[in-house]
């Protein structure tokens, strides 16, 4: 079955999804605000004060999720308003749940009527919402979905996700238009599982399709991740007995259908605190972050201290102590946790080329496209290299083996200091989004950058806000 798993995901991952197929829902959400698509930035202004983090943009929406295996009503604070949370808000929705935010940023979430197993493909848009799949297996022992698909810095593939349902005794169906059916036992076989390559939405997805395992699940070669370790206690505190018991390994002992309700509050989202560390550090260090955790963040400030920006935790809030002028250059590889992030990657590669002196090298190991970015970033004057690392061949790598190319720029070397200039720019994801607003906050004069897919504003929660209240002068159009 294995070889039939990997068929079927490469099947979907050639072919386009029809959005006319989809079954129309009304969505409670309807009304919230849709954000435009281009930022004017006049740049070159120093900005200083407080930056307040959201809650984590990769916690979030998973949180909510969680909700399908109780009946009971569940509390979540810090819960990030953004669009993949209410792209699961909206899936929940569908399935029959009962969602309201009863603060900005607490959700209450009742989940005792479910009566659709059936998750709308709006919502898989989002790459989070792929851990449904394992929710609703476990709540309805059925689930209908249209999968993922790629995006602009490399696939997503489940495979790594289906191959660990089957495990546990799940029948996977392709249906037409590339409609997944997916079928499992009301308690899955207890079994060890070994993921091929770290996979972090895969974790996620077996851990809560085994909580009613008939006795013991072992996961091993799985993700460390803070979020997901978020998703295990809030778990735990519905009642389900999950515990890391070895590094990469995680045992579920199966507990009896259905768990309990819960309060809870999500994590802060590292990926914001390095990106407003980043921006304080390129305009001299005189913004503070506030709900920055530092064991979130160990990796990225240990680069940071290595190229010459000092970082002191104090109350949950970072400040800059020092900045060496200019920066060392540095080496780097990407990660898996706890290793040096991979969406740590374009907010660092950017701080390089403006403030160090020589040549930097990045080497990324998790998305085999992710460079994309470099193309805009040329634009404002960032000065790059990419190339093929040597002696390394496709198992160095997480991404699929399928996708790995002798030849593919899997690095990069940067050249700096690099002084910025207004430009246009085309943002197609979310942290090459983040990193053009930036450089634009930087670059003296008017940057235009154009998001037509909302990208920046899917990561960033209230992001204009928190800027223009450091002082940016920042609008949209």
């Amino acid at each position: 079955m294995t070889a039939q798993v990997a068929e079927l995901v490469d099947a979907i991952d050639s072919k386009s999804i029809d959005g006319n197929i989809m079954r129309v829902r009304f969505s409670p959400w309807a009304h919230r605000k849709i954000f435009m698509s281009k930022f004017i930035i006049q740049g070159g202004k120093k900005l200083r004060g407080t930056y307040t983090v959201s809650g984590a943009k990769n916690a979030s929406p998973k949180l909510l999720i969680a909700s399908l295996l109780t009946k009971k009503k569940c509390v979540f604070h810090n819960i990030a308003r953004l669009s993949d949370t209410y792209r699961s808000i909206d899936a929940l929705a569908s399935l029959g749940a009962k969602v309201q935010f009863i603060k900005k940023n607490s959700v209450v979430v009742d989940c005792s009527d479910i009566y659709s197993s059936e998750i709308p493909l709006e919502a898989m848009s989002a790459r989070q919402s792929v851990i449904f799949i394992g929710a609703t297996l476990a709540r309805t022992g059925h689930v209908i979905l249209y999968p993922p698909k790629g995006d602009t810095i490399g696939k997503r593939p489940i495979n790594r996700h289906l191959l660990g349902i089957e495990a546990l005794g799940g029948k996977i169906v392709k249906k037409n238009n590339n409609r997944l059916e997916i079928f499992m036992p009301k308690r899955p076989r207890s079994m060890t599982y070994t993921f091929e390559k770290n996979t972090h939405c895969g974790t996620e997805n077996l851990i809560l399709a085994s909580v009613f395992n008939r006795g013991k699940v072992i996961l091993k070669n799985a993700a460390e991740e803070p979020e997901v370790d978020n998703l295990i206690d809030c778990l735990n505190n519905m009642g389900a007995k999950i515990k890391r018991v070895a590094p990469r390994t995680i045992e579920i002992i199966g507990v009896k259908p259905l768990l309990s309700g819960v309060e809870i509050t999500g994590i802060p989202d590292r990926l914001e605190a390095a990106t407003a560390l980043i921006l304080s550090a390129m305009m001299g260090g005189n913004i503070r972050v506030k709900n920055a955790m530092p064991k979130l963040l160990e990796k990225f400030t240990d680069a940071l201290n290595d190229v010459g920006v000092e970082v002191r935790f104090k109350n949950k809030i970072a400040s800059i102590t020092k900045i060496r002028n200019p920066l060392k250059t540095t080496n780097i590889t990407t990660n898996v946790h706890p290793g040096f992030m991979t969406d740590w990657q374009p907010i660092f590669t950017l701080l390089l080329a403006y403030m160090s002196k020589g040549k930097s090298i990045i080497h990324e190991r998790i998305f085999e496209t992710r460079w994309r970015y470099l193309d805009e970033l040329k634009k404002i004057g960032v000065k790059y290299t990419l190339f093929h690392p040597k002696n390394h061949t496709a198992d160095f790598y997480n991404f699929n083996n399928s996708e790995y190319q002798p030849s593919g720029s899997y690095a990069v070397t940067i050249y700096g200091p690099t002084k910025f200039k207004p430009a246009e720019m085309n943002s197609h994801d979310v942290r090459a989004g983040i990193d053009m607003l930036l450089a634009g906050l930087v670059a003296p004069g008017k940057t235009i950058i154009n998001d037509p897919q909302n990208h920046i504003d899917r990561g960033y929660e209230n992001i204009v806000e928190k800027l223009t209240d450091l002082g940016a002068n920042i609008k949209r159009l």
